[in-house]
């Protein structure tokens, strides 16, 4: 069965095509466009119309293409910013009009999505998750029992919420910090007992491209990275050190994620920290794949 995927996220909206026999995926296409759907909707509570528009537009595009492409499903879904949007009426009624249902799923089961696509991509099933989105960021594990959590600190709120200065100073940099201390201090025990953490979202696949200075993205190359903290450490000394404009030049760091870059890097040097973590595996297999196996397939926790 032919298969499309379709994320809409805080930060961007990303698609998958492929097709799926029981748990066996062949994927046809994968694609992303940053679109900053959730942008401001931390301090007003709702989506902006160029926000909107933005996105629609390229929902559009990838329905055409997963219908060119002969997908027989189109399932699309939606996580931080539509969770939060007082306005998302808005947003759906441009939707409707594409003639495209959208299910908005809460943080557990974008953590689940998300630890099923990883563990199976990488083939690490005794693995914590750590997934940093624009709106939020998923931690899960299955040890005796599955464990999961979604917090409400992403690349896109915390940039938002501390973020004045360009570049930040140290001083945003570790208030930004203890709000993901105090965000996630009183749940992290339970992950404590886990030997691997597997990495994934645009953050993370971003600092292996960063790391490996890829001028051209390759999701071969950031597939199954081994991204160490000290590494993680050094990038991070780098984005904070030269101006926005500056950063956007760097290898491997798409322009439009530069300016929320430094706060998804916080939130995974500090919980790997929270954790004592050396290193995470990069996993380009993430909620895309995890949902199509989740709702298509015949995979079993």
């Amino acid at each position: 069965m032919r298969i499309c995927a379709i994320d809409i996220g805080t930060n961007s909206i990303r698609q998958l095509i492929c097709d799926i026999d029981n748990e066996n995926i062949n994927k046809i296409q994968k694609d992303v466009e940053i679109t900053r759907l959730g942008e401001g909707i931390s301090k007003t509570g709702k989506l902006n119309n160029n926000a909107i528009q933005r996105s629609i537009e390229v929902i559009e595009r990838f329905v055409k293409l997963a219908q060119e492409k002969g997908a027989e499903v189109i399932y699309a879904f939606a996580t931080s910013a539509m969770r939060d949007a007082k306005n998302k009426d808005a947003f759906f009624e441009q939707i409707g009009k594409l003639g495209l249902e959208v299910e908005i799923i809460d943080g557990e089961t974008e953590s689940l999505f998300g630890y099923i696509g990883a563990v199976m991509g990488v083939n690490k099933e005794d693995a914590l998750v750590l997934d940093i989105g624009g709106g939020s960021t998923e931690l899960a594990y299955k040890g005796r029992e599955f464990v999961k959590k979604s917090f409400d600190i992403g690349a896109v709120r915390l940039t938002e919420k501390f973020i004045k200065n360009d570049p930040p100073t140290t001083e945003e940099y570790d208030e930004i910090r203890l709000h993901i201390i105090d965000a996630v201090v009183n749940s992290i025990d339970k992950y404590k007992e886990v030997e691997n953490v597997i990495g994934i979202g645009g953050t993370i696949t971003t600092l292996a491209a960063v790391s490996q200075q890829l001028e051209i993205y390759s999701q071969e190359k950031v597939h199954g990275y081994q991204l160490k903290k000290e590494e993680i450490k050094r990038i991070l000394d780098k984005f904070m050190s030269v101006t926005l404009e500056e950063r956007k030049k760097i290898f491997g760091l798409q322009p439009q994620r530069a300016d929320i870059i430094i706060a998804g890097t916080a939130i995974l040097l500090t919980i790997l920290e929270m954790l004592s973590f050396k290193e995470i595996t990069v996993s380009e297999w993430d909620n895309l794949e995890g949902a199509v196996l989740y709702k298509f397939g015949e995979f079993k926790l």
